[in-house]
C-alpha cells in the first residue's frame, strides 16, 4: 500500500498483519481525495479506526494542516506510529475505543474539518458513528464526516444530511455534512 497523492505521493505504508485492520485500498483512498480535493488544504483530520492511518497520512500529504488517529487495537496502533516515524510526521494517537476519543477530543475543545471512520462492518454501524461525532459536536462548521462502510446501509439523522456515495464493490464511501 502506498500514499496515492501530495508530498508523500509514493510513500509505503505498512499495514497491519491479520485479519484486524481492512485498509482501505490505493483505489478507494484515491477516490475519496479526488472528492475532496478542495477540502483538504489546512484542514485538521480526525481518523477514526484509523488501522494502518492511511486516510489521515494520505490527508496530510495531500496538504491537511493535522491528524488525529484513533485505533483501539495495539498491533494497528503500532503500525501507524511506525508509518507516521518512517514519513517523518508529527501526530497524536490515541490508542482507546473511538466513543471514549470524541469524549477526551471534544472536552479538549476539538473539532474537525474532515473526520474519516471506516469501522469494523459487522460491530459498530455507521449510525453509531455518526451520532457520537454528532452527540461531541466534533464536526465544524462545513465540516464533512467521510465513512466507509458495507455497501447498502445509511443513516438516518437530524445532525447531518448526505452529500455523495460511492459504491466499491461491497464496500460503500459516504460523505455528510452537518446540519447548518
Amino acid at each position: 500500500m502506498r500514499v496515492t497523492g501530495g508530498t508523500l505521493k509514493g510513500r509505503r505504508l505498512s499495514t497491519a498483519p491479520g485479519m484486524a485492520t481492512r485498509p482501505t485500498t490505493d483505489k478507494v483512498r484515491q477516490s475519496i481525495f479526488n472528492i475532496l480535493m478542495h477540502e483538504i488544504e489546512d484542514a485538521e483530520v480526525l481518523d477514526l479506526f484509523a488501522g494502518s492511518g492511511a486516510l489521515g497520512i494520505e490527508a496530510v500529504s495531500r496538504g491537511a494542516q493535522s491528524a488525529v488517529f484513533v485505533e483501539l487495537v495495539y498491533k494497528p496502533v503500532t503500525v501507524i506510529k511506525q508509518n507516521l516515524e518512517s514519513l517523518g510526521l508529527e501526530a497524536r494517537v490515541m490508542t482507546m475505543d473511538y466513543r471514549e476519543a470524541c469524549r477526551i477530543l471534544a472536552e479538549s475543545g476539538r473539532q474537525f474539518d474532515l473526520i474519516f471512520a471506516d469501522p469494523p462492518y459487522e460491530k459498530i454501524t455507521p449510525q453509531e458513528v455518526a451520532e457520537t461525532v454528532a452527540q461531541y459536536n466534533l464536526l465544524r462548521n462545513k465540516g464533512l464526516l467521510i465513512i466507509e462502510h458495507k455497501s447498502g446501509m445509511s443513516i438516518n439523522s437530524d445532525n447531518i444530511v448526505l452529500l455523495k456515495k460511492r459504491k466499491f464493490g461491497q464496500t460503500e464511501v459516504s460523505f455528510y455534512a452537518g446540519k447548518e
